[in-house]
């Protein structure tokens, strides 16, 4: 803790590497790692650190990626590459090539470089694992992420301003944990929590709440609405828990502090309840304008490749003229996952996530699962979670 001219002020501690350290020693070293199998270990750890420490500009940072890439050169290469993912890799080119070809040089185009890179590398790296080490690392960065978001919000609690690492407004909503902000940190718990789900494995109940009570704490609305496909996967009895658990959550958010659910939800409610008033709120604003902008207003030409890439220009004019969204947007950054896809890159990232989630259902038994596995990512993608995510990459080559 810290005293500035403001006040209090807390810093988030480095979580201390003996910590870490232990945590992964359980899991790995005393799980054997094979001796062929060492080049992993960058991977298991980089896990937890997807968006931090942040040393680029934007959210992408790339840690994760660079522990791939040593990953894909060292551990089994003796199955470098599946002839199968050949689609893939040529799509992925194409995607890349269709946004380059129609947009000028700059931090926006190397972005959509890395999307799609790192796609492929996730992608054949995941592929080469059987389970044995991956489901470890995601455990580990629930409980690491957990942590980090339960100190924002206690230090909230007892009225210190803290400087977490993501964007953060107090009182406007939860904490962003590890991550880049509340979205990111709600969203891709959802994930962890459907990854678990997957492996149908009682040892991970521990796990799995955690999971949930990060859910809470980041103060998503858009992370709540996708706990509707893991609350469907539970059995009743634990169904029930939940539902009884999550109200119980968000009343002692209530009476505790301003930095969970209750906090974004009393921020988007303060104006009324109707929709022209949701609309009202910047972030919701926002969000649904950029839907409507990518998957309705222009999603021919998008699809056709016509026109330069300019999507600040176009969306600010689109929302000038439509009178229902807010103009004066100051960066090409578009929410939407797939929107971003069918903007860029056209009716190859269509054919791109199409080839996607057909692999993703290949790996389920059921019809069921089958369509509740699309339906979960396609959900995912609506929101901050791009195909280039490793979680949700994990998750589409989970089988069940």
């Amino acid at each position: 803790m810290t005293r500035s001219d403001d006040g209090i002020q807390a810093r988030m501690p480095g979580v201390p590497g003996v910590v870490l350290f232990d945590l992964f020693f359980r899991h790995f070293i005393e799980n054997k790692i094979k001796r062929r199998d060492i080049g992993v270990i960058p991977l298991l750890f980089s896990f937890p650190f997807m968006f931090y420490p942040k040393v680029l500009s934007g959210d992408t940072q790339l840690w994760i990626l660079s522990a791939a890439l040593i990953v894909f050169l060292t551990f089994r290469t003796d199955q470098f590459f599946n002839k199968r993912d050949g689609v893939l890799v040529v799509l992925s080119i194409l995607s890349i090539l269709a946004y380059a070809f129609r947009s000028a040089l700059g931090f926006e185009l190397l972005r959509h470089i890395y999307t799609y890179l790192a796609f492929l590398i996730f992608w054949i790296v995941c592929g080469r694992e059987n389970g044995e080490y991956l489901p470890a690392a995601v455990k580990a960065t629930v409980v690491v992420w957990f942590g980090v978001g339960l100190y924002q919000y206690v230090a909230i609690a007892m009225g210190f301003h803290i400087e977490p690492f993501g964007r953060y407004v107090e009182g406007r909503s939860g904490v962003p944990g590890l991550t880049a902000e509340p979205s990111y940190y709600g969203s891709i718990s959802v994930l962890h929590l459907m990854y678990l789900l997957s492996q149908k494995n009682k040892k991970n109940t521990f796990y799995i709440a955690c999971a949930v009570a990060s859910v809470a704490l980041s103060g998503s609305m858009l992370a709540m609405l996708l706990l509707i496909f893991p609350l469907l996967r539970l059995p009743p009895t634990p169904r029930i828990g939940v539902l009884v658990a999550v109200p119980l959550l968000v009343v002692s958010d209530f009476y505790i502090t301003s930095a969970g659910l209750t906090a974004r939800l009393s921020d988007v409610a303060s104006g009324g309840s109707d929709l022209s008033t949701l609309l009202l709120d910047a972030s919701l604003n926002l969000r649904v304008g950029n839907l409507y902008f990518t998957l309705v207003e222009n999603l021919i030409p998008s699809l056709l490749l016509f026109g330069p890439i300019d999507f600040m220009a176009q969306y600010n004019e689109f929302a000038l003229n439509s009178g229902v969204f807010m103009s004066g947007v100051e960066s090409n950054y578009i929410l939407p996952a797939i929107g971003e896809m069918l903007y860029g890159a056209g009716v190859f990232g269509v054919a791109l996530l199409a080839i996607f989630l057909n692999r993703a259902q290949e790996k389920c038994a059921t019809n069921k699962t089958k369509i509740e596995r699309i339906a979960f990512i396609v959900a995912c993608m609506l929101g901050p979670i791009s195909i280039s995510n490793i979680f949700l990459i994990l998750y589409a080559q989970s089988k069940e």
